[in-house]
């Protein structure tokens, strides 16, 4: 654990020396503002969602990627695979240290717009499940490509349909009905929903399939990157 732990602070030291950190927070500093001009809107809770949403899933997949892609091009994976450095502590340092910046800065941009009236326990654990099941998600994709350029563009209809899908069923553009079930981040969603505009939701649901997900995500990211990417070093 304790190996862990120092993986953990180095990561964020990395993303801090490769300015991942300071970008996360100028974006949500302009989703921040938006949210601002915006306050006076009619659906303000339901803006928020979808700004939330796309926060902290941008952060988390696409940052992570970029972060294996810049060792990979610099050769460090090589020293680190030849290491007494387990995959696993690799790979959720990298995943957790993401996904605790994008909950920050989700948390930021509740507390500009709702201050304290909210609840930040449902809020914070939904957003941090979207950047796990995101972040590991990103991984699972880069374990596919040796440029992030075809990563992005491999990317496209893999991240629209991860977004999209949960917010045309929050909107009611379509009724997926028991198939919402199914859509990896709708139970973070009805979390963050709840967290904001106090939605009920199906607790019999949202808890298990929360965690469910996450730890399937996890493994299918760690599975593709020790088969595929340790393979190319």
């Amino acid at each position: 654990m304790r190996a862990f732990f120092k993986q953990l602070v180095w990561e964020f030291k990395l993303l801090q020396k490769n300015n991942i950190i300071n970008v996360s927070l100028a974006v949500t500093l302009i989703y921040g503002l938006l949210l601002f001009f915006l306050k006076d809107t009619e659906n303000l809770e339901g803006l928020m969602v979808v700004i939330i949403l796309n926060d902290p899933t941008v952060i988390g997949y696409f940052f992570v990627a970029l972060a294996i892609y810049t060792e990979m091009k610099y050769d460090i994976l090589s020293a680190i695979f030849v290491s007494p450095l387990k995959v696993h502590h690799y790979l959720l340092a990298k995943i957790i240290a993401l996904s605790l910046i994008g909950t920050i800065c989700a948390l930021i941009l509740a507390f500009a717009i709702l201050g304290l009236d909210f609840n930040m326990l449902a809020f914070t654990i939904g957003c941090m499940a979207i950047c796990l099941i995101s972040a590991s998600l990103g991984v699972f994709m880069l374990s596919y490509t040796d440029e992030f350029l075809k990563f992005a563009m491999r990317s496209v209809p893999v991240f629209l349909t991860l977004v999209a899908l949960p917010l045309i069923h929050y909107f009611q553009i379509v009724d997926l009905g028991w198939l919402a079930y199914l859509v990896p981040i709708q139970s973070s969603i009805d979390l963050i929903d709840y967290g904001i505009s106090g939605t009920p939701f199906e607790l019999w649901y949202v808890v298990p399939a929360t965690l469910f997900f996450v730890l399937a995500f996890y493994r299918m990211a760690y599975y593709r990157f020790s088969k595929a990417i340790s393979l190319k070093l």
